[in-house]
């Protein structure tokens, strides 16, 4: 229900099937952005909807997941400003719903693209605090977190960030690439040393991952 702020779990989050089926609509459209016209884009969203309306009794989660579409819609056509609007007024009426959890990964990464790196710092800590993480928005919120303290350049501080999250997903592919990150981040500030240690640890543990052959190639070149 709207102003909920309890956290969800993985499986309400991954339960909340128009949620997934959106963003791999809208992912879909912005890979083939040529050959979708605005008209057509929005129809596929609608009709999206209209399945998701059929089988779904939760009326918060529907307009949550519909006012989702929107931000997502007004993203992609550019209006930055409206898509902030929307998107601060999903995180706001629907917390702790799953849509919500997409929206605040999306509302800080508009304000990351804005310049307003406090304000995307805040709502992606938002998500972390506040929602059961999802791997690719646990991810994506992580990321988004060292990239602002990269921009207000605190690359050390960005370097041990993406460490920390890398211990984290110990086992996982992400921790590859926290340690990737936090590696380029190291030869920013020319510690060379720890950027070595780090890439040899990926071309280790993550040997049969194209990572690794990433990870060799930036060594082959310090």
């Amino acid at each position: 229900m709207a102003g909920e702020s309890q956290k969800l779990s993985k499986e309400e989050l991954r339960e909340d099937e128009f949620v997934e089926w959106i963003m791999k609509a809208v992912a879909y459209v912005k890979a083939r952005t040529q050959l979708f016209a605005g008209g057509v884009v929005g129809l596929l969203v609608a009709i999206v909807a209209i399945n998701y309306f059929i089988d779904s009794r939760e009326t918060a989660k529907v307009e949550a997941a519909t006012l989702l579409g929107d931000v997502l819609m007004a993203e992609q056509g550019g209006q930055t400003t409206e898509a902030i609007r929307l998107a601060e007024q999903l995180v706001s009426s629907y917390s702790g719903a799953p849509a919500a959890a997409h929206g605040i990964v999306i509302l800080a990464n508009l304000h990351y693209a804005q310049g307003r790196f406090a304000e995307a710092k805040s709502y992606y800590r938002n998500y972390l605090d506040n929602y059961e993480p999802v791997d690719v928005l646990a991810y994506a919120a992580q990321s988004g977190l060292g990239s602002c303290l990269e921009a207000e350049g605190q690359l050390i501080e960005a370097g041990k960030h993406y460490e920390a999250y890398a211990a984290q997903e110990a086992g996982t592919i992400r921790q590859g690439m926290a340690q990737m990150e936090a590696a380029r981040v190291y030869g920013l500030v020319g510690d060379l040393n720890r950027q070595r240690e780090l890439l040899e640890s990926i071309t280790r543990e993550f040997s049969q991952y194209p990572i690794a052959a990433q990870a060799r190639l930036t060594m082959d070149m310090l």
